[in-house]
């Protein structure tokens, strides 16, 4: 831990709050992403609850995160989960559904729920689709600036058509996986 003296407080700051103050330096993973496994259903649900409540996420019951745990990522931070997205492929239509994106109050507009879309989408290419879906009540706009397009129903796949709750209303967005040529080059480069 690398302290500022011209901080007031910072010592205790540092060792008593997740974020401390100072400058961490550690040989092990400070915050990361890792695929959610049964242990973690208390604290995904902790993260989700409120959102579910508000009706920005859709409710799962406990049972049902215990059988879909292996579709979450969760991005962790000092062994606290403080993100999540879940990716649901449709291997013959070769379309993923990305689900339940939640990030902790704390960390919320730094940078997070991006990260968290950029390693489902990396994912998903590896799983070989080509675009993504998504369904959203809340937050139209934030996945407009992603690079989601507008879509109708009629474009998901059949099994997610069938499921589809017309009383919530959802909006569908679908986004086009495929790199550009600038996005495939700077990859390359590693910037």
């Amino acid at each position: 831990h690398l302290l500022s003296r011209q901080v007031d407080g910072a010592l205790l700051l540092e060792l008593f709050t997740r974020d401390g103050v100072g400058a961490l330096i550690a040989a092990d993973q400070y915050e990361g992403f890792r695929i959610a496994v049964i242990d973690d259903i208390g604290g995904l649900l902790e993260l989700i609850q409120p959102l579910e409540e508000d009706g920005a996420l859709v409710r799962r019951s406990r049972e049902r995160l215990e059988m879909e745990i292996n579709r979450f990522v969760l991005l962790e931070r000092d062994g606290a989960i403080i993100g999540c997205a879940a990716l649901y492929p449709f291997p013959e239509e070769r379309l993923g559904e990305l689900a339940c994106v939640a990030v902790h109050p704390h960390y919320r507009n730094l940078g997070r729920a991006d990260a968290l879309l950029n390693f489902v989408e990396r994912q998903a290419r590896m799983q070989g689709l080509e675009r993504l879906f998504v369904l959203t009540t809340h937050t139209a706009h934030w996945f407009r600036e992603r690079g989601f397009e507008p879509a109708r129903v009629e474009d998901l796949p059949l099994g997610k058509q069938l499921l589809y709750n017309w009383q919530r209303r959802s909006k569908v967005f679908i986004k086009s996986l495929a790199l550009s040529p600038d996005a495939s080059l700077t990859s390359r480069r590693g910037e």
